[in-house]
């Protein structure tokens, strides 16, 4: 059953019904007239451009190039591979197997050669090539060319080296050794034997020896009552006549002496004609030839008519003999140019003379200790005093007998240390 509720909500809907109504019939007529029907398939308009004519190709005519494409279009080349500059590093020296050669390795190597042949299988001096090996390793420690100088040692290589016979210079090496003691007190005899079996076939050096030898043997009795007895030669005239007779040969180091006794002599001309004669096979005469010409050229003092310079040159040749520089001691021939000196009139040789006859042996010879003392007093000045430091010869010897036997390449080992 409705009640009066039911029919107030009629009321409302039929009246909100009319207003929407009214509504809508006011919105249609505000809209514009009817437009013509279209289906939601309908396409939508398509625009089409005209297709482009093609292109004809054409080759070109037989004989004609086509134009390079790099007319038309700009071609973009790669760098080139040479267009900036190379870099270049120094290039890395690869290590040397081998170690820098030194002279003392060369020195060591040329003296184990030396050694390694001296000492064959078949003994020494069993071969020549043994036997000469022997011979320079005797020089080498004679003199000490690239190792410590060792007498002993030389005379044993000497030794090996004639033991037969096969080296005949090594007499010669036997000859000085025995004469000067390198390992045993001088034994004259010996010498004089190895001088003899030397001058078979070596005479100028076996005839300079024997006049060394003679020098030597020389007897020390000078006595006291009559020093200095006048004697215008240093050398007894048979000593001469060996030196002239081995320079005459061609032997070195008697030409030195001669030249050096004729520098005492005051015959300057002399003294050069034989350091000149032997100055291309020894630097000693070379030197010695070169002070005589520049003393010679120097007109402030002539050598040849200077009294004083006669004079020095036969003092320091007495010292040279009194200290054994470049020669053995002899004080005999030390006296001997001493006394010549003192007759060219050198004070320092007369103040020496007095000093040496003032302590003479009982006997009244010469006092060879008394003498190995005076050796380095210097007389020089007012009151004789010891002197310090060894006046150096204004010409030069050879440091032994032997040295010019040297091989070139060991003499020079001598020659660097003495200029050191």
């Amino acid at each position: 059953m409705r009640g009066p509720l039911h029919r107030h909500h009629q009321g409302l809907a039929g009246a909100a019904g009319t207003a929407l109504a009214v509504g809508l019939a006011a919105l249609f007529a505000a809209l514009p007239g009817p437009a013509a029907p279209r289906t939601r398939a309908a396409p939508a308009p398509q625009f089409e451009l005209p297709a482009p004519a093609p292109q004809p190709i054409e080759a070109a005519p037989a004989g004609e190039r086509a134009a390079p494409l790099e007319s038309e279009v700009q071609r973009i080349d790669a760098p080139s591979a040479t267009s900036p500059p190379p870099i270049s590093a120094p290039p890395i020296a690869a290590p040397t197997l081998q170690p820098k050669d030194t002279p003392a390795r060369t020195v060591r190597r040329e003296l184990q050669q030396l050694q390694k042949m001296a000492a064959p299988a078949s003994g020494y001096g069993s071969t020549a090539a043994a036997a000469q090996a022997a011979w320079q390793l005797g020089l080498i420690y004679l003199h000490g060319a690239g190792v410590r100088v060792d007498r002993p040692l030389a005379q044993q290589w000497f030794e090996r080296a004639a033991r037969q016979g096969r080296e005949s210079w090594a007499y010669a090496g036997l000859a000085w050794c025995t004469m000067d003691g390198c390992s045993a007190p001088a034994n004259p005899a010996a010498a004089t034997r190895a001088i003899e079996q030397l001058r078979a076939t070596h005479p100028g050096r076996a005839d300079y020896l024997a006049w060394l030898q003679a020098t030597q043997l020389h007897p020390l009795r000078i006595t006291a009552p009559n020093p200095r007895s006048s004697n215008s030669s240093a050398y007894a005239p048979q000593n001469v006549a060996l030196l002239e007779r081995a320079a005459a040969s061609g032997d070195v180091p008697a030409t030195i002496e001669l030249g050096i006794l004729a520098f005492t002599d005051q015959d300057v001309e002399r003294a050069q004609t034989y350091f000149r004669r032997v100055a291309q096979r020894s630097s000693v005469a070379a030197h010695n030839l070169k002070v005589l010409q520049a003393s010679s050229r120097s007109p402030s003092a002539p050598l040849q008519a200077s009294t004083s310079n006669a004079a020095q040159a036969a003092l320091e040749m007495a010292q040279m003999y009194h200290r054994g520089q470049g020669v053995p001691a002899n004080f005999a021939e030390a006296v001997r140019f001493y006394r010549l000196a003192e007759q060219r009139g050198s004070t320092q040789a007369h103040k020496m003379l007095e000093l040496i006859f003032s302590q003479p042996m009982p006997d009244g010879s010469l006092n060879a200790a008394w003498m190995q003392q005076l050796a380095q007093v210097d007389v020089s000045t007012p009151v004789a005093a010891l002197n310090s430091r060894v006046q150096t010869p204004q010409l030069q010897r050879l440091p032994t007998p032997l040295f010019d036997l040297l091989p070139a390449f060991w003499r020079q080992q001598v020659l660097e240390i003495a200029g050191a």
